[in-house]
């Protein structure tokens, strides 16, 4: 997929529910609603980018194997529930204030021209959507994107060469720290 002349990346969203150990806050109701005493609710969801479009079967393995890591953090983990849906194809990936695209060879300059076209792009459809908070219409169409900051140029930063968050005066941007390198990525924070 091509957008704007540029390589586009499947982008999937992950959405996981479970219970788990934990207290029971009246203030919370939703929280334990229908779990005996000492159980909760607990919820999170995130998006990942792919080379290429994903079969079920693979979707499913890499969220087993997200899972069967991020499930440690938690006490006595039963009654998960998880969706996985496609969400878009896009040339960029929002984590948490920063965004991510694959490493394909291009120049610094040309990731920062990337970069500020699909901002370019996002402020466009939000203006042209006249809406203000992530949205999406019956047809599940987004019609906002929020960019965390990201519109704001003087905000863009790269991490240091071990990963830590950097600064933009220091650290400018895109970020090929040692992470970014194993993980086949380009980010750039905001």
């Amino acid at each position: 997929m091509i957008i704007n002349n540029e390589k586009a990346f499947p982008i999937y969203s992950f959405s996981v529910k479970w219970s788990e150990d934990g207290i029971q806050d009246p203030k919370y109701p939703n929280r334990y609603k229908d779990l005996p005493d000492g159980r909760i609710w607990n919820y999170t969801g995130f998006s990942a980018m792919f080379k290429t479009k994903q079969t079920k079967k693979q979707l499913n393995d890499f969220f087993d194997n997200w899972w069967n890591k991020y499930k440690l953090k938690f006490q006595n983990v039963s009654d998960l529930s998880f969706t996985i849906k496609f969400k878009e194809y896009e040339v960029w990936l929002i984590e948490w204030f920063s965004h991510l695209t694959f490493d394909i060879g291009k120049s610094d300059k040309d990731i920062l021209k990337s970069f500020q076209n699909f901002i370019d792009r996002k402020i466009k459809m939000n203006y042209e959507n006249g809406h203000y908070g992530t949205e999406y219409n019956k047809d599940s169409k987004l019609l906002y994107y929020c960019l965390m900051g990201a519109e704001d140029r003087w905000r863009w930063h790269a991490a240091n060469e071990n990963g830590e968050s950097g600064d933009p005066e220091n650290n400018p941007p895109p970020c090929r720290c040692k992470f970014c390198k194993e993980q086949g990525v380009v980010r750039i924070g905001h």
